[in-house]
């Protein structure tokens, strides 16, 4: 290339570039219209939702207690003596039956003092015999001497008579006391039961009125229920007294033994007579009946177990029930309306439990319920809902 075409490139190139850049920058400087910005659509955060359904729903009462006997009681001499013999399931948690003899005393004391009575008896007949005999020939004598004037009492032994006819009858009742006590050194079981403790042997000198050992009812136990007072308007309870029919609620009670879950039924029979001051809780008695009788494997319902129980409780017609996740502090909870946007609402609630929660007023049938835990949440908030685990509800309406 020779030195003049060099030279005019060299000049050329630098304007023609900045003629070019003055021309562009004149085109952007004169555009007629700026761009505009599009923001992206706000379409909120996915949540999880439900939709409320009016229902019939029975609010039964959990609760726990122990196993205690029916009916407990200590059995006592009611004469004092030497043991002699005793029953052999005189041990705790033997059985006895009914009649059943426990305990023996000697009896020897009591024979003798049935044979002093029978003496006195005879004593007090013969004499009987002797006043009536001398009343007569009184009367006899009188009538001689007399003829139809009444005799004197004192004359016909009136007294005498009268004296010896009630010792006759003290005679009698000495001797029915010592066939009574003598029968009484048998010691009887007042009923059928299970020895819980005994505290007499064979030899012992025991006095009347000892205890010689504590039974309890084999008929029934009962169960000792503690509840919350708030708790006893989902239940019928025997509060107090009514004329009318007696309430007979049905309890359910479950216990684990020797690995396996048993059942038992049986039936609220009575209040304890005031709210424990600690605790505040009410206290409900469970009762059930031929609690040692075996059915099926199941083993009897012994006394000491710890059981869980099931008050049945009362039905309520057209509640909502909704998970526990639905409601939000101040009883309220968000309902996403059909533009998907979440709209708080207040509600009333009927019962609170562990995993749901049930409404008697504040949301109606059909409507979308919010059951997702949001941290930062506001009226009118957009939301994507997922219900039953599906993707997210599409609507008839686009979100604003």
């Amino acid at each position: 290339m020779n030195r003049p075409l060099r030279l005019t490139l060299q000049i050329l190139l630098p304007l023609v570039v900045l003629a070019g850049g003055a021309a562009l920058a004149w085109r952007i400087a004169n555009r007629p219209n700026e761009p505009k910005l599009a923001a992206p659509p706000q379409r909120g955060p996915l949540v999880r939702t439900t939709v409320a359904r009016t229902t019939d729903v029975r609010l039964d009462v959990p609760t726990q207690g122990t196993v205690e006997p029916f009916r407990t009681m200590v059995v006592a001499a009611e004469v004092g003596g030497r043991v002699t013999t005793i029953h052999p399931e005189l041990r705790p948690g033997g059985f006895f039956a009914e009649g059943d003899v426990l305990v023996e005393l000697d009896a020897t004391d009591f024979d003798l003092a049935i044979v002093q009575q029978e003496a006195a008896v005879a004593r007090a007949e013969l004499r009987l015999l002797q006043e009536r005999a001398e009343a007569d020939a009184a009367v006899r004598a009188w009538q001689d001497l007399e003829g139809d004037r009444a005799a004197d009492p004192l004359v016909s032994r009136q007294p005498q008579v009268a004296d010896a006819e009630k010792s006759l009858a003290s005679a009698r009742a000495m001797l029915e006391q010592a066939r009574l006590d003598r029968r009484r050194t048998q010691v009887r079981a007042p009923l059928a039961g299970r020895v819980r403790s005994a505290s007499t042997e064979v030899g012992q000198i025991v006095q009347p009125g000892q205890g010689l050992a504590v039974v309890f009812d084999l008929a029934a136990v009962e169960a000792r229920l503690a509840i919350p007072a708030s708790e006893a308007a989902f239940v019928d309870l025997p509060l107090g007294v009514t004329d009318g029919p007696a309430i007979d609620t049905p309890v359910e009670l479950t216990a684990d033994f020797a690995g396996e879950r048993h059942r038992w039924q049986g039936r609220i029979v009575r209040t304890e007579g005031e709210i424990d001051r600690r605790t505040r809780q009410l206290t409900v008695v469970a009762r059930v009946d031929d609690p040692f009788v075996t059915r099926e494997g199941r083993p009897p319902l012994l006394v000491g177990m710890f059981v869980q129980a099931q008050i049945r409780g009362r039905t309520f017609a057209d509640v909502v029930v909704l998970p526990r996740a639905a409601l939000r502090p101040g009883d309220q909870v968000w309902i996403v309306d059909a533009e998907h946007r979440l709209r708080r609402r207040d509600v009333d609630v009927l019962r609170l439990e562990r995993d749901r929660i049930v409404l008697r007023g504040g949301v109606r049938e059909g409507e979308v319920v919010c059951v997702s835990p949001l941290e930062t949440v506001t009226d009118d908030m957009p939301v994507r809902p997922i219900a039953d685990g599906a993707g997210p509800i599409e609507s008839t309406t686009a979100p604003r």
